[in-house]
């Protein structure tokens, strides 16, 4: 019987396999593998390098690393942006892909655009551009173009993975599972090798590294394409391989445009107009908010009848996706610096480099992952597989434990001086692991199964929508830390120090989880089966 869902899915010869799966999707996996190399690399130095001292004392060693000198709150703010603008800018590419040049060549455009906006990092380092205003305005520029290039590339490799696969192959989440370990490869290894740099040597020499990553992944794929993903990521239509590159000048175009506007500046400007509205800034995104819940039901609307129940729950999903990546990503900002500033990191006499905790997620997934894959794999074929809505609530609830240790941590450190032990930290991002396994590679799989095949790239954008959501209001709500901790802003509760900030997300995974759970029954009528 042909599938009619999934066009794109094609037969795959058992002797062309390895373990089990295509061979195509190793090489999207390490093609995956480099790119969140470099994403992770830059993310984890960002808010360091952000908060570093411009004229700092040199180390025992006479080393010197300046930064930029901007408070925790400023550049946990940019932070947002900049990781919440990653997430969001794969809802237009998504569109140009489906509808203009195709998956493959979306994401050789994206990854080329990454790589140079990591170079551009590394020259706003050189000279006396380390201290100079045009030097941020460059690295601004750097910033736009990266995720720019995360536009193009971001939804296009895993909607490849999802062509591999004919509807309803119990093989998929597994599939997304190994692919995920790709994902988390990649960020284990750029900590050693991108954050070492970067605290160690050069901030600009760990930015820079990280454009050596996208371009090994660049030149694997494009070697070994033909042979392992022939027909896979085709444009819709015959069209000449020219119309991708108009993208190039235009992503340069854009990204200099914000820089000048940095420059100059005009987004404090607006910063400021936006705090000056007080009330009315709340209707605003009140307004947005209802905007997009009407949208999003007039998109689901207008599929077919068939398609309705299983694209709504896509919207669905996605305001759940918000609160556990809304808490996920202090990993990045909040709980960076809590590493930095207030955790024990000395290991026999040595004080292991703050960005190395960012490896200990990465890592615990690359042994978890194929636990993991061959679990849902093996509940699929039993038909005993967890239904989509219980892998949410079962991830934001392991979120939340992992928040409760970690604000445990916290109140530990709370006197001036005082440290927590690294184990806080270490069996934190260990169960917010076990969270984001059940929970994110399954959700990749789940938009792949659901989505009209017509629109699955775009709605592959449009769900990581709820992640730049996330991220943005992760960075914003990061930025109220210090506030916290000096009591200028009162929580219902009170453990003293950052511990008060971390409990606040014990009470929205906890709260987002169980919810979830109670609606389980509803939600799985909606989807009509389209998740097996």
């Amino acid at each position: 019987m042909s599938d009619e869902r999934s066009p794109s899915a094609v037969a795959v010869d058992p002797a062309t396999t390895f373990l089990g799966h295509p061979r195509g999707l190793f090489l999207l996996f390490f093609v995956e593998m480099w790119e969140r190399f470099s994403y992770y690399g830059m993310r984890a130095l960002l808010v360091l390098y952000l908060i570093a001292m411009t004229n700092p004392q040199p180390d025992a060693s006479g080393f010197v690393n300046p930064g930029r000198g901007w408070t925790k709150a400023e550049a946990s703010v940019l932070y947002g942006w900049y990781t919440g603008m990653a997430y969001l800018l794969p809802m237009a590419g998504g569109m140009i892909a489906d509808k203009l040049i195709g998956t493959h060549r979306s994401m050789v455009l994206g990854g080329l655009i990454i790589a140079f906006g990591h170079i551009m990092l590394a020259v706003s380092g050189m000279g006396g551009l380390d201290h100079s205003s045009l030097g941020m305005s460059l690295f601004i520029f750097g910033l736009v173009v990266i995720v720019i290039g995360t536009g193009h590339f971001k939804p296009c490799v895993s909607v490849m993975v999802g062509q591999l696969y004919p509807e309803k192959d119990p093989r998929r989440d597994g599939a997304f599972t190994i692919f995920y370990m790709g994902i988390n490869l990649g960020a284990f290894l750029c900590a050693f090798v991108c954050g070492t740099l970067g605290e160690q040597v050069g901030w600009h020499w760990g930015f820079g590294s990280a454009a050596l990553g996208m371009i090994a992944g660049l030149g694997l794929y494009l070697a070994l394409r033909p042979k392992l993903l022939k027909g896979i990521g085709d444009p819709p239509t015959e069209r000449s391989g020219a119309l991708a590159w108009v993208w190039l000048p235009v992503s340069i175009l854009i990204a200099t445009s914000v820089a000048v506007f940095f420059h100059f500046g005009c987004f404090g400007t607006l910063q400021a107009w936006f705090s000056g509205l007080g009330d009315k800034a709340n209707w605003i995104i009140g307004g947005m908010l209802l905007a997009a819940i009407i949208a999003a039901g007039v998109f689901s609307m207008k599929q077919e009848p068939q398609d309705r129940g299983p694209t709504a729950s896509i919207f669905i999903f996605m305001a759940f996706n918000i609160f556990f990546w809304l808490a996920f990503e202090q990993a990045g900002s909040s709980m960076n610096v809590f590493a930095k500033d207030k955790t024990d990191r000395h290991l026999f006499g040595w004080e292991v480099p703050a960005t190395w905790m960012q490896s200990v997620n990465p890592g615990v997934i690359i042994f978890m992952g194929p636990v993991f894959a061959s679990l849902w794999t093996w509940l699929g074929k039993r038909r005993l597989n967890p239904s989509q809505p219980a892998k949410i609530g079962l991830g934001l609830i392991l979120l939340g434990m992992g928040f409760g240790v970690l604000t445990w941590g916290a109140s530990t450190a709370v006197e001036p001086g005082a440290k927590a032990s690294v184990l806080f930290l270490l069996v934190t991002y260990f169960l917010h692991t076990l969270g984001e396994l059940c929970l994110s590679p399954t959700g990749l799989s789940y938009v792949t199964k659901a989505a009209p095949v017509k629109y699955v790239s775009l709605l592959m954008g449009i769900w990581f929508v709820s992640s730049f959501v996330a991220n943005l209001a992760g960075g914003l709500i990061a930025a109220r830390v210090e506030a916290i901790e000096r009591g200028e802003i009162q929580l219902p509760w009170h453990f003293g120090g950052q511990a008060d900030f971390f409990f606040l997300f014990v009470v929205t995974s906890l709260s987002a989880g169980t919810l979830i759970l109670v609606l389980t029954p509803l939600l799985k009528k909606l989807i009509g089966g389209r998740e097996g």
